[in-house]
């Protein structure tokens, strides 16, 4: 059904036939086994198995990794898949810090309640909101919608990508009052005080 192997410093977790509550059963299982051995581990899913989950099926599988401290190397997965249907998006709602060198893809919007920290990585398909510091890499709409959004108490990341839009933090930070939204406008990444959502131009 599943088999993890060591490679090239990761935990392939490569999943054959099964069904999602089997796939999740069995990594709960092994997980708790022993939490020293996959603590802090970079996780890669493979196999033909995915191909049977759903976007939230897989999503809960992610999230099962990241709350036993794994660290998520498998964005192919995602951005390999046909692009849902409006109806099926999916919103991933994350209830902690992001800890540096984790990444999170969603095919909906991210909420985080929480910091996420430097060298950390959000991605998603519609928008992403910080509650907390935002340090790292956010990539928001990354199948190209440019009316996506970055929003944070805090906004600081590394890098901001809007669809296939990139902008970089400046060398010398101009320290920022209050909440602030990063959003598509006239050709560039504007960076704004937020006050309400009409500053979004939309």
């Amino acid at each position: 059904m599943i088999k993890i192997k060591g490679i090239n410093n990761n935990l392939v977790v490569v999943f054959g036939e099964g069904s999602f509550d089997d796939y999740y059963a069995f990594l709960q299982e092994r997980f708790n086994s022993n939490k020293q051995l996959f603590g802090g581990s970079r996780v890669v899913f493979k196999g033909e198995g995915l191909q049977l989950l759903n976007q939230q099926e897989l999503s809960q599988l992610q999230r099962l990794c990241l709350d036993n401290g794994m660290i998520l190397n498998n964005s192919e997965i995602l951005l390999n898949k046909k692009a849902p249907e409006k109806n099926q998006e999916r919103d991933t709602v994350i209830y902690r810090n992001v800890r540096s060198g984790q990444k999170i893809i969603s095919e909906g919007s991210v909420l985080v309640w929480g910091d996420v920290h430097e060298s950390a990585e959000i991605i998603a398909a519609q928008d992403i909101i910080v509650l907390g510091k935002l340090q790292g890499i956010a990539h928001a709409g990354y199948r190209g919608n440019l009316d996506s959004v970055v929003f944070a108490l805090e906004l600081s990341p590394s890098q901001i990508r809007i669809a296939n839009k990139i902008s970089r933090s400046a060398d010398e930070p101009v320290q920022a009052t209050g909440p602030e939204i990063a959003f598509w406008e006239d050709d560039n990444i504007c960076i704004k005080e937020y006050r309400s959502r009409n500053n979004t131009g939309r």
